[in-house]
C-alpha cells in the first residue's frame, strides 16, 4: 500500500476511532431493546438510503482499484471488488423493492426478493472482505507469489458478476426459496437459521481483521471499524419486528456510516497524494526553471521566454534589450580562493543583479559558467545602459576580493544590445549576438566595463560597431 493508507496508526486514530466505534455500540445497545417500536412509513428514505449506499460504495470500490494500480497490492483489489460486490446488490434491491418503482418491484420480483437480496449482501460481502484480508497474511505477503495479484484481480472483478447471478436467484427463484418476510414483518427471518449464518458471517472479517492486520495502518483500523458497524447493522435489522421499525431505520443508519467509513479513509489518501502531487510539481518548475546554484533563472527558461519577450515587444511596438554580463578574471578567483569562493562569488554578483532589476518582467538568466544574460523588457538602449552601470556599482559595493594576497577585487564586464521592432527584423539570435560581441569587446577594451552595439542606419544590416560608454578600471 502507498501513502496514507500504510502509515503506522497514531494515538489520535486510535482515539478517534474508539469513539466512533464506542458510539455505534452505544447506539446498538440503546435501540436493540426497543428496536421493534413502529414509526412512520418514509418510502422516500429508502430510496435516498439506497443510492446513498450504492454510490458510496462504487466510489469505495473505484479508489481501491486506482489504489490496487499504483500498488500492484492484491488486498486493494480482492477488498475493492467485495465493495464492488455490495455495489449491485444495493442497486438490485433498490430496483425490486416493492413500492419503489413498481407495487412488487422490478423484473418480477417476488415478496421474498428484496429480502433474500439482503442476506446475500450482508452474507457474501463479508466473505470477499475475509477473502481480501487473508491476501494480507504475512506468509503469503513474504512468497512474492506473481499469481497473487492475477487472483486479486479475479476477485475484483469476478465479485460484482456473482452479485448479479445471485439477485438473479433472488429474482427469478424467490417463490422457491424459504419465506424470511411477511407483509413487513420479519418474524420469520428472527426465527431463522438464515439469520444466525448472516450474523456469524459478519463477525468473522472482524476476527480476521484484528488477527492478520494487527491494526498496524491506517485502512486496517478503519477496515475493522467498518466491519463493526456491520455487526450493528445485522443485529438492529434482525432484532427489528418489521420493516420502517425503529431498529430497522437505525440499522440502515448505521449501514451508510459504515459504508462511509473507508471511502473517507481513501478520500484522506486522495487529498494528501494530491497535496503532494501539486508540492512535487512545484518543486520540479523549480529545477526545470532556475540554476541550482545561485537562485537565476537557467538557460532553459530563457531559451524559452526570450521569444516571447521579443514577439511581445513586436506586438506592443516597445523596445527589448538584452545584457550580457560576465565575471572577470573568474578562473584565477577558483584558482586563488578555490571552487566554493568562486559559487560563493557568483551567488552574491546575482544577489547584486536581483537588487537592480526593480521591474517584475526584468529577470537574469544564468547563460553559462561565469556568464548572465538580463532581459529587459520594454526598455531603450539608454535605460539598458543604465541598469547596467547599476550593475557595475552593485558588484563594486559587495566587494568580493579575487585575490587574497592583493587588493583586486571581482568586476564585470557588459555588452548591452537593443532590439526596436520600428526599425530592426533581426531575430533573436542576432540579439544574442551583438549583446555578446559588445560584452567581449567591454573585456578587449580593459574590463569592468559596458559596451554597446550601436547598429547602423540600415537595420537589415548586422554590422555594427561598439561603443565603450563606460569603465571603473
Amino acid at each position: 500500500m502507498i501513502g496514507v493508507l500504510k502509515d503506522p496508526v497514531t494515538r489520535r486514530a486510535k482515539v478517534t476511532a474508539s469513539a466512533v466505534l464506542a458510539a455505534i455500540t452505544i447506539v446498538t445497545c440503546l435501540v436493540l431493546p426497543v428496536s421493534a417500536m413502529a414509526l412512520a412509513v418514509l418510502k422516500p428514505f429508502l430510496t435516498m438510503y439506497s443510492t446513498a449506499v450504492f454510490l458510496i460504495e462504487s466510489l469505495t470500490a473505484y479508489f481501491l482499484a486506482i489504489q490496487f494500480r499504483a500498488s500492484r497490492d492484491p488486498f486493494l483489489a480482492a477488498l475493492a471488488g467485495a465493495y464492488g460486490f455490495t455495489a449491485v446488490l444495493v442497486l438490485f434491491q433498490l430496483l425490486v423493492f416493492p413500492g419503489i418503482f413498481s407495487t412488487s418491484g422490478l423484473f418480477g420480483a417476488g415478496p421474498q426478493t428484496a429480502i433474500w437480496i439482503w442476506v446475500f449482501w450482508h452474507a457474501g460481502s463479508p466473505v470477499f472482505v475475509t477473502l481480501a484480508l487473508l491476501l494480507r497474511s504475512p506468509r503469503l505477503a513474504a512468497s512474492k507469489d506473481h499469481l497473487l495479484p492475477r487472483i486479486a484481480t479475479g476477485l475484483m472483478f469476478s465479485a460484482p458478476i456473482i452479485a448479479v447471478l445471485a439477485a438473479f436467484v433472488a429474482i427469478a427463484w424467490s417463490r422457491l426459496l424459504p419465506p424470511l418476510i411477511s407483509g413487513n414483518s420479519y418474524y420469520a427471518l428472527q426465527h431463522s437459521s438464515v439469520a444466525l449464518v448472516v450474523l456469524a458471517l459478519a463477525i468473522v472479517p472482524v476476527l480476521v481483521c484484528l488477527l492478520i492486520t494487527r491494526l498496524g495502518d491506517l485502512l486496517a483500523l478503519w477496515l475493522c471499524v467498518s466491519l463493526a458497524a456491520g455487526i450493528s447493522d445485522v443485529l438492529l435489522a434482525i432484532s427489528a419486528s418489521a420493516r420502517f421499525s425503529l431498529g430497522w431505520y437505525a440499522g440502515r443508519g448505521i449501514s451508510l456510516m459504515s459504508s462511509c467509513i473507508v471511502l473517507c479513509v481513501l478520500i484522506l489518501e486522495f487529498s494528501r497524494l494530491y497535496d503532494q502531487l501539486i508540492k512535487s510539481n512545484s518543486s520540479l518548475r523549480q529545477r526545470a526553471i532556475y540554476d541550482g546554484l545561485t537562485g537565476a533563472f537557467n538557460r532553459g527558461y530563457f531559451n524559452e521566454q526570450s521569444p516571447r519577450e521579443r514577439r511581445r515587444a513586436i506586438r506592443e511596438r516597445e523596445p527589448l534589450s538584452l545584457l550580457m554580463v560576465d565575471v572577470d578574471h573568474f578562473k584565477a578567483l577558483n584558482d586563488s580562493r578555490g571552487h566554493q569562493a568562486g559559487d560563493d562569488c557568483l551567488i552574491s554578483i546575482v544577489g547584486a543583479i536581483h537588487a537592480i532589476l526593480r521591474r517584475p518582467a526584468d529577470f537574469v538568466a544564468r547563460y553559462g559558467g561565469e556568464e548572465f544574460v538580463l532581459v529587459l523588457p520594454n526598455t531603450p538602449s539608454q535605460g539598458a545602459t543604465l541598469i547596467a552601470e547599476g550593475i557595475h556599482q552593485a558588484v563594486a559595493d559587495i566587494a568580493v576580493r579575487r585575490d587574497p594576497e592583493t587588493a583586486e577585487y571581482v568586476t564585470v564586464s557588459t555588452g548591452v544590445a537593443t532590439f526596436d521592432p520600428g526599425k530592426d527584423s533581426f531575430d533573436l539570435v542576432e540579439l544574442i549576438r551583438r549583446a555578446d560581441h559588445a560584452m567581449y569587446c567591454a573585456k578587449a577594451n580593459g574590463r569592468d566595463r559596458t559596451c554597446v552595439f550601436v547598429a547602423p542606419e540600415d537595420a537589415d544590416d548586422s554590422s555594427g560597431s561598439v561603443v565603450s560608454l563606460f569603465g571603473r578600471v
